[in-house]
């Protein structure tokens, strides 16, 4: 294995060694194995359906492609990859240990052969070079670095299977802090998905902190996964993002001593959450978050949950979201019905149109919440979809997956923190052609965030965050490019 480290090395035997033994075996344990190389196996086998799909869509002006699949795509272009790893987009610089990686996977079956041809990839690598490629929820399809054919991606699923087989994910901590918020009015900055520290979270952190907020909350996810600091006695590919992309990324100096929170997410949970939970929570930026990945702050008129909706998830890479039961009994627990409910998940409960319930074997993160909170809460904060996205006022009434919850919530999508990516065109009438404006949007969406980036040709659009102040019973909200120009705000008296 020439060009691997001694830890690359033992990673890689680690992994054909596993494969090889789980084909004999029948424990509990090794069941699970079988089960992520399935759920792997299955996404590759949707995302490369749907990449096929979307081949002739990728120019404006969009239409959402016809397909029987509707499952994420980051694992789509593995197949044709593992195929013609000379294809793969810089593969000069590609790690021997990745090409390693995918030779174990193709070698036990764990890869299914493409259907996307060499035309078709063309085409797509043309598209992404040139600008065009930008997907229905403005996923950017282009070749640099944190762009879903930067081939660094392939070390969520690496990391990811050394938790399963190596039975190293961290015990769920079931210690959450329950606190009191400052007296008077209170501002809040949200940013999700921002942990990449390149220069658009960099640009985000400066506009956030020059808003001032009295609380500064992340909602997880950090590049590419969040692994825990450099260890040679812990077999991760990368290490140490949760520290640098987030720990030491995080403003040093402009937040006051518990001021400061940050999230459970797919990505914090592809090394077992062992970089959150031992580098970012034990660290005295989050301190007061008693190491848990969950809990609560409140005062005379709101309560504002922020829970793990990641570690608990129902599938191999952690994308659908869920909560654990003891989650659920402490909103129970706690939950004041004189007081308002802002709750806030990495997850979405949603697609990214707010249309489709996300439900995967039977798990709803949506069924969750009803249960804890009784009801539908007041406001809901998440990211996980690399968007900014405003919701029309949600109810849900009866349907195939549960019966109604009562209530209406005021959804809010912010996962654009840093990620780069295009104006969401699924969000639009057919025919639309960016920049978008309101009268374009589908029914549901009140505004999405799209400003595009200055001379920027492949068709990007500025990150940001979003803000909202209490005061008293009554809330307000916008949102802010990452130069900090206010694209949309709001103010909502209390309902009685």
């Amino acid at each position: 294995m020439a060009d691997l480290t001694a830890q690359e090395i033992k990673i890689i035997e680690t992994l054909e060694q596993a494969m090889a033994a789980g084909r004999t075996q029948t424990t509990s344990h090794w069941r699970k194995l079988e089960t992520a190389c399935n759920d792997m196996r299955q996404a590759m086998i949707e995302g490369d359906a749907m990449l096929k799909a979307m081949d002739p869509y990728f120019a404006p002006p969009h239409s959402l492609p016809k397909t029987e699949f509707s499952g994420d795509i980051e694992l789509g272009i593995v197949p044709f990859w593992s195929r013609h790893p000379d294809m793969i987009p810089y593969h000069q610089d590609v790690p021997h240990f990745i090409i390693r990686f995918l030779e174990v996977l193709q070698k036990y079956d764990v890869i299914p052969c493409p259907t996307l041809d060499v035309d078709e990839y063309t085409k797509l690598v043309d598209a992404a070079t040139n600008g065009t490629a930008i997907g229905p929820d403005g996923t950017s399809w282009g070749t640099g670095k944190f762009e879903q054919l930067d081939y660094r991606w392939l070390e969520a699923p690496i990391n990811a299977l050394l938790v399963i087989i190596l039975d190293s994910k961290y015990p769920f901590p079931k210690t959450p802090a329950r606190l009191q918020l400052a007296e008077g009015d209170l501002s809040f900055a949200v940013v999700g998905d921002w942990g990449t520290g390149a220069a658009a979270a960099q640009a985000v952190r400066q506009a956030a902190v020059n808003r001032k907020p009295d609380y500064l909350i992340h909602l997880g996810d950090v590049y590419y996964t969040g692994t825990p600091k450099h260890s040679e006695e812990r077999l991760f590919a990368g290490s140490g993002y949760e520290l640098a992309h987030l720990v030491e990324f995080w403003p040093q100096t402009e937040m006051k001593p518990g001021r400061s929170f940050t999230m459970n997410s797919n990505h914090e949970m592809y090394p077992g959450g062992l970089g959150l939970f031992e580098d970012a929570l034990s660290n005295p930026i989050f301190a007061h978050q008693n190491g848990s990945s969950y809990g609560m702050l409140e005062n005379d008129d709101w309560q504002i949950y922020y829970l793990d909706s990641a570690y608990d998830s129902p599938d191999f890479l952690y994308m659908f979201g869920a909560l654990t039961a003891d989650q659920i009994t402490f909103v129970q627990k706690t939950r004041n019905p004189d007081k308002r409910k802002i709750l806030m998940t990495h997850h979405t409960p949603f697609d990214f149109t707010g249309q489709t319930e996300l439900v995967k074997d039977g798990k709803s993160l949506l069924r969750d919440v009803g249960s804890a909170f009784g009801a539908l809460p007041d406001y809901w904060y998440f990211g996980h979809i690399h968007d900014g996205i405003v919701y029309a006022p949600k109810t849900v009434p009866a349907s195939a997956n549960g019966p109604a919850i009562s209530g209406t919530c005021h959804m809010r999508c912010t996962g654009h923190g840093s990620m780069p990516y295009g104006a969401p065109w699924g969000l639009t009438k057919p025919g639309s052609r960016p920049p978008f404006h309101p009268s374009e949007y589908i029914d549901g969406i009140t505004f999405f965030a799209g400003t595009p980036k200055t001379d920027d040709p492949a068709g990007l659009v500025k990150n940001g965050f979003m803000t909202f102040v209490l005061k008293g019973d009554q809330i307000s909200e916008a949102f802010f490019d990452e130069d900090g120009r206010q694209t949309w705000s709001t103010a909502r008296a209390k309902v009685h």
